[in-house]
């Protein structure tokens, strides 16, 4: 040891070396000795005289974290060198030649991960919050990382007397609600213990002293009858010649207070604060044998509370434990609990398997069990946990969950895969509606980021924004699927209602017309799936209100009438339409202007062949020849048709055409379609929607065109695109 320390120091220094040593419960070769012995004089010469907020010298407090992670938790030569080295700079030349050894080599990605679990802002953390155990859980692989870091904080609250009653608080609290939970899911049964006295005495030290007060005076008066209770119940075991144990146990501070607030009791209500627990020495053949022979000698001799009886040896608790329980009326009808168990089954419950958390009825306490197996192995054999734990082999916190901070420091489960979108909708619907974009530790990212366990996660809304079916493809989380489809569902109920409206509006205009009788004949006509399907369509204009008039007011002896052939047509202000012939017109793009429409239900465009159809009410619409409605226009009422072709284009006429598309649905594929019809081929995208199911996508893109030519580019153009099989015109509004 280094020469120049006061020798008193030197001494104490040198009792830390040798208790660090003797923690071994395996022992340490020569090699290993070496190692450890350079990692504590670097850790001595590098920490100085630095202090933690509790007083506690750097380089006292790794030790001693390092003498808890291998004593108490069986963790090898790497964790120890870790826990030692957690402050000291790792570019140091002696560091860096120490974790260069093989024995040590992953001494470096255990530090680093203890200083991003350290960078965790705790300390805004709600109480219980048991999400972020399993962010802890999860944020690394390597659960010596977490194992440390609990050792930490025991080793931590050891030592805060000498902080403010204040600080104390807020550290105990911090404590019991989230490190106190570590160790449980741990299975680190005596830790959690201690860990929940600590706190308790600290952040409540009036309540703290009163109960052990109270628990002391209680044990002093209960002594001599917990005598008189047990004399008769050994005589009865040696008599059947079962070898046995019996033990006082007295229930913890922490426990009496935690029952006391729950079930909202007084102390002396507390029935359980004392119980007797025989042990059994049986081998593995007769344990169960042995421990049913136990209890009929208690229930012969005492009363049993029958539902109060726990069976845990024929079916053991889901994380191994096993015991039987009875609560029995003794001497002068006082309850006492009376629990029976072999050796091997109380120093499994003794080292923290029994885990109380997992099997007192809390959420989720079937939660992480393959991996808890692998934890209880390896803290059960110590010798082969270092190899085990760095390996990663099955130990390994599940990777089907996020878990990730709000602003406020609140944690949140998500499901991996999440985006900031299902974030938002975790938080709150009205977010998640709104959701505009938002802030990634401190970085702007997009409604469609995928998020990791650890992020700081910042919605941002906007006003404007709504739910569309593209938001579906961006969500992994049933709540947010859930509310998405929630909104559209009632957008179109909305959109309905609005359509129905200017249904009953024309209606209103037709005399002697039944409504239902309407409703019927308009869902026959456009082959429809039913009355809402109409108000849908009436309110997007996918049907012009005019239609229903015409429809609703066509009588027989109107579909008799003169042809309509020679009637005068109207020519354009600007030339663009007229007469060529008797019986044909001449079309432009702009032919909504003098009479002359284009047809919604085929969407004629430049270079289309087409034909004009005279209506009752609204004037001459414009049809292409191949539209659907087309033979039944022409076949009924010929007279009604004319020729009809296009005037020669001017320069920057555009129509609206539609064309379906669908494919395979993978990341970006909206994004693509969009900026390849708007930044590589300059058109105006007027409308895109993409319906995304099963791993494939259907949609429908609204564009501007020139003619039929530019379309026909268009839909090639569509059809290069990867993840896109077909594209097509979109004819036919009853699609």
């Amino acid at each position: 040891m280094n020469a120049q320390l006061d020798p008193a120091y030197k001494g104490l220094v040198l009792l830390k070396y040798k208790k660090l040593l003797v923690s071994f419960t395996g022992g340490l070769n020569k090699e290993d000795k070496s190692l450890l012995k350079r990692a504590f004089l670097i850790a001595l010469s590098n920490y100085g005289f630095k202090q933690h907020s509790n007083e506690e010298s750097y380089f006292s407090h790794s030790v001693d974290v390092a003498g808890i992670i291998s004593a108490n938790m069986g963790l090898g030569l790497s964790s120890v060198v870790a826990a030692l080295l957690a402050r000291v700079d790792e570019k140091l030349p002696e560091v860096n030649e120490l974790f260069n050894h093989e024995r040590l080599y992953d001494c470096r990605t255990i530090i680093r991960n203890l200083d991003k679990i350290s960078k965790l802002p705790t300390e805004k953390l709600p109480q219980n919050s048991e999400n972020f155990v399993s962010l802890l859980l999860s944020l690394s692989s390597d659960v010596r990382v977490v194992l440390i870091k609990l050792a930490d904080r025991l080793q931590y609250m050891r030592n805060i007397q000498s902080l403010s009653p204040e600080v104390q608080k807020l550290v105990s609290v911090e404590t019991s609600n989230l490190y106190a939970p570590l160790a449980h899911r741990l299975g680190l049964y005596k830790i959690k213990s201690e860990l929940d006295e600590l706190s308790l005495h600290f952040s409540k030290p009036e309540v703290y002293n009163d109960l052990v007060e109270k628990i002391r005076n209680e044990e002093t008066r209960s002594r001599n009858y917990l005598n008189r209770f047990i004399e008769p119940i050994k005589a009865e075991l040696n008599r059947l010649n079962l070898k046995f144990t019996i033990k006082n146990r007295v229930k913890s501070v922490s426990s009496v207070y935690s029952k006391i607030k729950k079930q909202n009791i007084d102390f002396e209500e507390v029935f359980d604060l004392f119980a007797i627990r025989i042990i059994l020495e049986s081998s593995a053949e007769m344990e169960k044998s042995d421990c049913w022979k136990a209890y009929s000698v208690v229930t012969n001799l005492y009363t049993p509370e029958t539902s109060r009886m726990r069976d845990w040896i024929t079916i053991p608790r889901p994380n191994g434990y096993e015991s039987l329980h009875i609560t029995v009326s003794g001497p002068d009808d006082r309850w006492v609990e009376v629990q029976i168990r072999t050796k091997r089954m109380d120093e499994e419950a003794e080292m923290g398997n029994a885990a109380h958390w997992r099997y007192k009825g809390q959420k989720g306490a079937k939660d992480n069990t393959e991996w808890l197996n692998n934890i209880r192995k390896i803290l059960e054999n110590p010798a082969d946990s270092e190899e085990a734990l760095s390996s990663g082999s099955g130990v390994q916190a599940p990777d089907n969950q996020i878990y990730v901070f709000t602003p406020e420091g609140d944690v949140k489960k998500l499901r991996s895969g999440s985006t900031l979108l299902d974030f938002a909708f975790e938080v709150h619907t009205n977010i998640g509606s709104k959701c505009s974009g938002g802030r990634v530790n401190g970085k702007n990212v997009p409604i469609r980021h995928v998020l990791k366990s650890g992020d700081l996660v910042e919605v941002m809304t906007s006003k404007n924004q709504n739910p569309n079916i593209d938001w579906l493809g961006w969500v992994v989380t049933s709540r947010a699927k859930n509310k998405i489809k929630r909104y559209l569902k009632e957008a179109e109920f909305a959109q309905a209602e609005a359509g129905k409206a200017i249904f009953k509006r024309k209606l209103s205009q037709i005399k002697n017309i039944d409504h239902e009788e309407a409703v019927a004949k308009l869902i026959s006509h456009f082959k429809l799936s039913g009355p809402l399907d109409l108000y849908q369509r009436l309110a997007d204009e996918r049907i012009e209100p005019k239609q229903i008039k015409e429809l609703l007011t066509l009588k027989e002896k109107e579909q008799e009438a003169k042809p309509l052939s020679n009637r005068p047509v109207k020519g354009s202000d600007a030339g663009l339409s007229g007469k060529t012939s008797e019986n044909t017109i001449i079309v432009n793009e702009h032919s909504e202007i003098d009479g002359y429409k284009l047809a919604r239900c085929c969407n004629p465009v430049m270079g289309d062949e087409i034909f004009g159809f005279i209506t009752v009410s609204d004037g001459i619409k414009i049809h292409r020849t191949s539209c659907p409605n087309a033979s039944r226009m022409r076949t009924r009422y010929p007279y009604r048709s004319m020729d009809a072709k296009w005037s020669n284009q001017v320069e920057g006429s555009f129509f609206i055409a539609t064309v379906k598309i669908s494919g395979f649905d993978q990341l970006g594929i909206l994004n693509t379609i969009t900026n390849m019809i708007s930044q590589e081929l300059k058109m105006d995208v007027r409308g895109i929607s993409l319906d995304s199911k099963g791993g494939k996508f259907d949609g429908i893109v609204k564009v501007s065109i020139r003619d039929k030519k530019h379309l026909e580019f268009l839909i090639k153009k569509l059809l290069s695109i990867k993840g896109v099989i077909k594209a097509s015109r979109l004819s036919s509004s009853s699609h």
